[in-house]
């Protein structure tokens, strides 16, 4: 028993001394208020409006697109280096862009489709498929991209909370994560199964790393796995406005610099 208690107590203490916040490099935005995100390889994507910039590596030239028929992008995320997925809530149009800003086949408009009012799109580790939320219907859809098509849905998918708003909706771990604006947070499997709902404390966000999901309180990142034994993770810098977490590197934002961070324990 004794031994049990001393390596679990050692075990503890290396998880949470041992980490080791490693600064590989730092971006630049054109300017602080642009909204931002970045790939597996690293690149920069930056937007503001219906403009778009894609900074490929440090030595190259940005390219720089801007969509007229989208009035305002509200999301691009990355599935790779080659391909890019643009959502614009105000014009309900969906579309791939490659890796050099360049539509791919044409813009999905979802009222073509029978959606009412996305407000949420989700890349998903499976490359043709895309999440999406009828915010009208309260409906989660599991769509294929590449022939338009509905493959799997759910109504109602929040129980009791009517007009839900969402403020994270992200895949992780195959796994799609839905954060309300009132801090409750649902999890679905790949068919859209409810597994898992619970109550956040205080306003908070929650990210996916170590494959596991942790939320940010009080500047440190906390494991949402209870059984879990993991240290809580101490963020490299106390003062940052803006933090993201993709793939596996930290990015701080602070005025027109990000810096990426990589975590090794």
């Amino acid at each position: 028993m004794k031994r049990t208690l001393l390596f679990i107590l050692f075990s503890a203490y290396t998880l949470a001394f041992g980490q080791n916040w490693i600064l590989e490099k730092q971006l630049l935005l054109n300017d602080s208020s642009n909204t931002w995100t970045s790939d597996e390889w690293g690149q920069l994507y930056q937007w503001k409006g219906n403009t778009l910039w894609l900074q490929p590596n440090l030595f190259k030239s940005p390219f720089q697109e801007t969509f007229k028929n989208l009035g305002e992008i509200t999301t691009v995320q990355p599935y790779n280096g080659l391909r890019s997925l643009v959502f614009s809530e105000s014009q309900q149009m969906l579309g791939l862009l490659d890796n050099a800003l360049h539509i791919n086949d044409e813009w999905l408009a979802m009222y073509d489709y029978d959606f009412s009012n996305i407000t949420s799109v989700a890349v998903s580790i499976r490359p043709e498929f895309v999440w999406l939320f009828d915010q009208y219907r309260e409906r989660l859809v599991l769509f294929n991209i590449q022939t338009a098509q509905r493959v799997q849905m759910v109504d109602n998918c929040f129980g009791d909370h009517h007009e839900a708003k969402i403020e994270q909706f992200f895949e992780y771990e195959q796994n799609l994560h839905c954060v309300l604006e009132d801090g409750q947070y649902f999890v679905f499997d790949c068919n859209l199964t409810l597994i898992k709902s619970t109550q956040l404390l205080g306003p908070t966000k929650i990210y996916g790393i170590q494959n596991r999901i942790w939320q940010l309180k009080d500047g440190v990142l906390q494991t949402l796995d209870e059984l879990s034994s993991m240290a809580n993770i101490e963020l490299p810098k106390t003062y940052f406005e803006q933090m993201q977490i993709l793939q596996d590197r930290l990015y701080l934002q602070k005025g027109t610099k990000i810096e990426v961070y990589r975590l090794k324990m």
